[in-house]
């Protein structure tokens, strides 16, 4: 009962999270381009943005009344960057929250805050301060733009050339982990051809779209099904998992070292989304730690002799999986050549990922950098991968509003990134279900297997 308690628990929290972070992006989503102006309180109100109407000047729309007006583009107004500031009025520093933000023109390259709208209270009147009364000076962080995009007009003007050539580079990155799982399955004496070895892989990539346990769903799937077409089934199953590990382990290397890297660099290590790339860098950091100290526990005998691992083996249930499975680990362990090329193989996978969602970016406008891509993506990627909720859903737009932001995009344009990641992979993953529907993963002679034969042999293969 405890066991089933958990699952429920695990079950509820992770899908809690999704909803909530979902809920949460939505709320600050828009279908229409919006902006602030002032209000007769002198606060930010909030407006839609219908149209420009010649130079500099914009018909707005009050959501809540429908009455439409025109107002000139320097009185539209930018979201602020954080909460509070420290200022000095009339001698005194004091802390208030800041309300909205006058910056310069948006086509400038580095916009710089002209005025601070600020207030005692979140609740109370707003008035206007300059940059130099807040204590430190004022460093713009985040430039909001004035106009703020909506998923509408994103759609709207959309390059149609640039998202399918995202969507059409995108199998490159299962034709490489096909090709990866192929050379791992033939170190074991499983030797399958590439075009079977493909197919077991869109099924499972299926099934980790279509199935509610998420991606490992998709994995143990895959790994039923690839033990119908060897003897070796043990070795079938530990293979999936390898080639699971293996690919994490560079997502992490590439996702931790460039937020390490994005957090060293960092001016304001306040920042949220600074100090979250420093807390995704230290955990990668202590997962390959991990790792590298449990690769040396299964491969030094000295470290193994030193543990008494023999003895622990010999009085844990399950003796003869675990055993199957450092039998394997000892066969990869003599084949370290191999291990290096399905590492190295595995970066293409990931820049290929990175590159069509920079076509997704590019084709929706996001103002980012084309190398700035290389940092976001790998690192929204990588707390994806993390099984906080299924599918990595609200945590990967948390971090890809954070990173965004910095380079002036707004909440929808980061939604969109996340969902261009998605629906690509969703777009072939689902493509298996040919597979699964005409049955070309089954093996085409599945009743005469060895089903209770399993050799667990050292040889080592070709």
């Amino acid at each position: 009962m405890s066991k089933k308690l958990r699952k429920v628990a695990s079950f509820i929290v992770r899908w809690g999270i999704a909803v909530v972070g979902i809920w949460w992006v939505v709320s600050q989503m828009s279908i229409a381009d919006r902006t602030l102006i002032l209000d007769d309180r002198s606060r930010p109100q909030s407006m839609v943005v219908l149209q420009q109407i010649g130079p500099g000047q914009y018909l707005l729309e009050d959501p809540k009344t429908r009455q439409t007006q025109q107002r000139p583009a320097d009185e539209l107004l930018s979201k602020p960057d954080r909460k509070k500031v420290t200022a000095i009025e009339n001698g005194v520093g004091r802390e208030l929250s800041l309300l909205a933000m006058d910056l310069t023109a948006e086509d400038e390259k580095q916009p710089v805050a002209r005025r601070l709208l600020v207030a005692d209270t979140p609740d109370a009147e707003g008035r206007w301060i300059t940059p130099d009364q807040v204590v430190g000076g004022f460093v713009l962080s985040v430039p909001h733009p004035r106009v703020e995009i909506g998923i509408g007009r994103m759609v709207k003007q959309a390059n149609p050339w640039l998202l399918v050539l995202a969507v059409v580079i995108f199998p490159l990155t299962i034709v490489l982990t096909s090709i990866r799982w192929q050379r791992l399955l033939g170190a074991l004496d499983i030797h399958m051809p590439l075009w079977q070895a493909n197919v077991l892989n869109m099924v499972g990539l299926f099934y980790n779209t279509c199935v509610p346990m998420g991606s490992s769903g998709g994995d143990l799937l895959k790994a039923y099904y690839a033990s119908k077409h060897t003897p070796y089934k043990t070795r079938a199953v530990l293979s999936v998992i390898v080639d699971r590990v293996i690919g994490l382990i560079v997502l992490i290397i590439v996702g931790s070292t460039i937020a390490g890297g994005f957090w060293l660099v960092a001016d304001n290590r306040l920042d949220p989304a600074v100090r979250a790339c420093g807390y995704v860098a230290m955990m990668g950091g202590v997962i390959l730690a991990c790792t590298a100290m449990g690769v040396v526990v299964v491969f030094s005998p000295w470290v193994k002799g030193l543990l008494r691992s023999e003895r622990i083996l010999s009085r844990m249930p399950m003796r003869a999986q675990f055993e199957s499975a450092l039998e394997v680990m000892a066969i990869y362990g003599k084949r370290p050549a191999l291990i290096l090329w399905a590492m190295a193989i595995t970066v293409p996978v990931h820049l290929n990922v990175v590159v069509a969602a920079l076509l997704a970016g590019k084709s929706f406008g996001l103002p980012l950098t084309s190398g700035y891509y290389f940092v976001v993506v790998p690192v929204t990627v990588l707390v994806g991968a993390i099984p906080i909720s299924p599918q990595g859903v609200g945590v990967m737009e948390f971090f890809a509003i954070n990173l965004t932001a910095k380079q002036g995009a707004t909440i929808s344009q980061a939604f969109a990134l996340t969902m261009s990641i998605r629906l690509e992979q969703m777009f072939w993953n689902l493509l298996g279900g040919i597979f699964v529907i005409t049955g070309h993963y089954r093996p085409p002679s599945q009743d005469k297997d060895n089903e209770s034969g399993e050799s667990v042999s050292t040889t080592t293969g070709p």
